[in-house]
């Protein structure tokens, strides 16, 4: 079954279809899991998630939440050669995404979300090939998510740090 949705995190629209353990935001497919423990794995990340009515604590740090526009319909039947899908082009991502540039680790982040940062600041180092690579903001802006965590592991183009 397939559910399609508007999310709105503190004042951010985002588009969302979850189909089985596969919930796709802004186009970024995630795989999301519970726990037997109640702690939700973002692709094998674990995160402390708390909802309430109209607001969502995830490790401590309050959202305001509200879901809007849900539509549910009948998944396809499975393909009959299953495929690895590709992850989505960096075109997916938001204009103010910062994505990593290959596989790798980590190793620091370098801003907060509710900091100015302007275009050429650095946001994060990827650890890859034993080269430690500083990833920079591509606009001036407001950091208004990170997605990763210090000793993460992660793909190309996965979104790493948003900025609007």
């Amino acid at each position: 079954m397939k559910r399609e949705f508007t999310l709105v995190l503190n004042g951010v629209v985002y588009p969302v279809v979850a189909e089985g353990d596969t919930v796709t935001v802004n186009g970024r497919p995630f795989k999301v899991e519970v726990a037997p423990d109640g702690t939700v794995l973002v692709d094998g990340i674990a995160y402390s998630v708390l909802l309430e009515e109209k607001r969502a604590v995830v490790e401590g740090k309050p959202y305001s939440v509200e879901v809007s526009g849900i539509r549910v319909t009948a998944a396809p039947p499975p393909s009959p050669t299953p495929s690895r899908a590709a992850g989505p082009a960096p075109a997916a991502a938001s204009a103010g995404a910062v994505l990593a540039i290959m596989p790798g680790k980590i190793t620091r982040i370098l801003v907060q979300v509710g900091q100015r940062v302007r275009a050429g600041d650095p946001v994060c180092v990827l650890e890859a090939m034993k080269m430690e690579n500083e990833l920079q903001a591509k606009q001036d802006g407001v950091v208004k998510a990170i997605y990763v965590r210090p000793g993460d592991d992660v793909e190309k183009d996965r979104v790493l740090v948003e900025i609007g």
